[in-house]
């Protein structure tokens, strides 16, 4: 288990790195953070609230984790931005335990399985980000490590397992834990060996499995649902479950977009001859590990494309199922320059670095914030270093793994200035937080309470709709703060600082009356 260790520290050591080369990032990952901060400061540790208001998107775990975080060592953002890396390290380390639970005959598998996922720059990315999809792949993987235990033994302590990594996947994401885990549990029959138990002996542990996950989500679920009112069971019980399966409230794309991201997905080492053969239909169907996984990361793959609401995370908790597949297709040449395609992705890279260094970029132009020199050379030198070790370095898993490590560091050094002064809410907290107690209020009716944890805030902030709602909040509110993006005159206040948010600007706006 050495090459697992190993792959799963550099997972660690990477996305440490990128996370201290960007900042708490919004919209999402400053959700998340205000959420656990609101419930810091008095509101309810059954009963998510955010920005003054119920939240039921979410389950409570991961805001539980951030305030244990911050009752152990005191409130500050790099720790609590610690913790959804920390499940995507331990994600990294059970792929690798599962590969020596499906393949016991061959043991390196199990560390190129762990390589291939740490390296991957879907889970670079989003496993070093604040968000529920790592911890949800954790519980995804201890699910199939007890579907498998299950299927070999079907003994009632892998069905009590089973039920508990359910429990844990709904307590991090909700239910839809389910559509990462059904499809596996219900086809046993499809995947496992001739030893494998009878469909009634299975039946009945999928059955245990369920009570002890509802016995378990029960301890928060009923005592939320009846201190969150009708309001609040409405949102858990329908709008973030079945009605997001009927039709979706946000985030539409078409029924193609996982597809689409495959390519990417599965790159580099799904890109190579080796990697590719796995993923043809006779590998998949050679032994119970690999019809396991495909049975798991296809029916995920249908499933959430016949959703119509689609972000690129949602399918995380398959990027071990992928890296497991690939795993048993290493290349194991040395790597020469007729396979410098490969590295596609780095050269586009170093072309988009070319441009801006240039201002060739249209939207860079825009924001009038041009990335410096000295962030694209060392961006560019990080790419370079890359392509080398790809072509010199005699381990060819290592020296493909390569390309993707230094591709994402590369990115992030090149625009680590661009979303620090785009993007970092520090600033915008330090000047709204003096208001707190006077009143904020912000004119976009989107506001994901992105300040409420950089400014500290105590009191919700006000949404305005209308030139009518300023109006009256002003009245309300004469020592206010109002924040505006629209750029517009607002009668009867004074606009006295204006700070960089994104791809546009909040204007920052007091009363007439007592602006400086």
């Amino acid at each position: 288990m050495r090459s697992v260790l190993s792959s799963t520290l550099l997972f660690a050591l990477t996305a440490l790195t990128l996370i201290l080369l960007r900042p708490l990032m919004p919209v999402d990952e400053t959700r998340y953070m205000a959420a656990a901060w609101e419930m810091r400061i008095g509101g309810s540790a059954w009963v998510p609230h955010l920005n003054g208001a119920l939240y039921g998107h979410k389950p409570p775990l991961l805001f539980w984790l951030i305030n244990l975080v911050w009752a152990l060592g005191g409130i500050a953002e790099f720790p609590a931005r610690l913790i959804g890396p920390a499940f995507a390290a331990a994600s990294v380390a059970l792929t690798g335990l599962l590969a020596r639970q499906l393949w016991p005959n061959q043991p390196d598998r199990a560390g190129a399985a762990a390589l291939i996922l740490a390296v991957s720059p879907v889970w670079l990315l989003f496993g070093s980000t604040t968000m529920f999809d790592a911890v949800l792949t954790c519980a995804t993987l201890l699910a199939m490590l007890s579907l498998w235990s299950a299927a070999q033994q079907p003994r009632r302590a892998a069905w009590a397992a089973l039920g508990a990594a359910v429990a844990f996947g709904v307590y991090a994401k909700g239910p839809v834990i389910l559509l990462h885990v059904m499809p596996a549990a219900f086809t046993m029959a499809l995947w496992a060996g001739p030893a494998r138990p009878s469909g009634r002996v299975w039946a009945k542990g999928l059955g245990l499995a369920l009570l002890a996950a509802l016995l378990l989500v029960g301890l928060w679920l009923v005592p939320a649902l009846i201190l969150g009112g009708e309001e609040y069971r409405t949102e858990v019980l329908w709008r973030q479950s079945g009605g997001r399966m009927v039709a979706s409230f946000a985030h539409q794309k078409p029924w193609w977009f996982f597809l689409a991201l495959l390519p990417l997905m599965i790159w580099p080492f799904g890109w190579t001859r080796p990697g590719l053969a796995m993923l043809r239909p006779r590998r998949l169907l050679a032994d119970p590990g690999t019809r396991l996984l495909a049975l798991w990361a296809g029916g995920a793959l249908t499933a959430f494309s016949l959703i119509s609401g689609k972000q690129a995370h949602y399918l995380l908790p398959e990027m071990p199922a992928l890296a497991l597949m690939l795993a048993g297709g290493l290349p194991t040449r040395k790597w020469r320059r007729r396979d410098f395609w490969l590295a596609l992705p780095l050269l586009a890279a170093l072309a988009a670095f070319s441009a801006a260094a240039t201002g060739l970029i249209p939207a860079l132009r825009k924001l009038h914030d041009p990335l410096p020199l000295w962030s694209l050379a060392l961006g560019t030198a990080c790419l370079l270093i890359g392509i080398v070790g790809f072509l010199r370095l005699r381990s060819a898993p290592v020296a493909l793994a390569a390309l993707p490590l230094t591709l994402m560091i590369g990115l992030h050094l090149a625009l680590s200035p661009l979303l620090f002064a785009r993007y970092d809410m520090t600033a915008l907290g330090r000047a709204v937080g003096p208001f707190d107690s006077a009143g904020i209020a912000v004119t976009d009716g989107t506001y994901h309470a992105q300040l409420n944890f950089a400014g500290r805030l105590l009191h919700p902030v006000a949404r305005l709709a209308s030139p009518e709602a300023v109006a009256a909040w002003r009245q309300a509110h004469p020592d206010g703060l109002l924040l505006d993006q629209n750029g517009l005159s607002i009668p009867g206040m004074t606009p006295f600082a204006a700070l960089p948010y994104r791809g546009g600007t909040y204007t920052l706006y007091r009363s007439e009356e007592v602006a400086p």
